[in-house]
This record gives structure tokens, sequence and C-alpha cells, in this order.
């Protein structure tokens, strides 16, 4: 069988020592980085989170805006229509109204005009009858 001696426990407590010394050097450093390490990937995946959120937030006001400024375009669009609309049918009558008066006019000239002729044409057709009554006269 084996047999214990002293060495076995001398090398125990070197072993236990070294163990010991690397925690104080060199683990607890690297632990320590490792948390900092740690603490950053949180903090950054958490500023990433809410850096999503509020870019989600931004293109959702966007959005709406985007939306809002249609509908005003497309009221704005639809109004100056109307507005158009309307501006034609008035120009419209009154085009026709001017047009009726000058129609109007034209027809009283006409009317005055026939009413000339008329008036010379029995003139002259009395002219002309009185000169066939004096030839078949005389």
């Amino acid at each position: 069988m084996l047999s214990i001696d002293g060495s076995v426990i001398v090398i125990f407590i070197i072993i236990w020592i070294l163990v010991y010394v690397l925690s104080k050097l060199f683990f607890n450093r690297v632990r320590g980085l490792m948390a900092k390490r740690e603490a950053t990937i949180r903090e950054n995946r958490e500023s990433c989170k809410i850096a999503l959120q509020t870019y989600e937030q931004k293109i959702n006001e966007i959005e709406e805006s985007l939306q809002s400024a249609k509908t005003k375009s497309d009221l704005t669009i639809a109004e100056f229509e109307n507005k158009a609309f309307k501006e034609k049918v008035r120009m419209l009558e009154e085009i026709e109204e001017e047009s009726k008066k000058k129609v109007d006019e034209a027809e009283e000239q006409l009317k005055e005009h026939i009413k000339n002729l008329k008036k010379e044409l029995e003139k002259e057709a009395k002219l002309l009858s009185e000169r066939i009554e004096q030839k078949f006269l005389h």
C-alpha cells in the first residue's frame, strides 16, 4: 500500500498556496474583467432595446404625421377642386349672360333694321305703284 509521508502534506500545502496566490493575482482579476464585460454587454443590450424602442416610436410618429399630411393635402386638393368648379360655373354663367345680352342686342338691331327696310320697301312700293298708276292712266 501507499504510505503517506511528510512530502505529500507539503505538496498539498504548496498546491493550496499556489491556488490561493493565483486566485488573488490572476483569477480574481479575470473574474473582475469578466464581470465588467458582462455588465457592459448587459448595458449595451439595454441601450440597444431602448434605441430600438425610440426608433420604432419615431417611425410611428413619422408615419402618423405623413398620414395626417396626406389627409390634409387630400382635403386641400378637394377644396381647390371645389373652388375651381364653382369658379368655372360662375364664369360659364357670366359668359352665358353676356352672350345672351349680345344676342338680344343683335336681335334688337336686326328688328330695327328690318323695320327700317320695311319702311323703305313700303316707300318704294308706294312709289312703284304710283308710277304704274301714272303709266296706266296717261
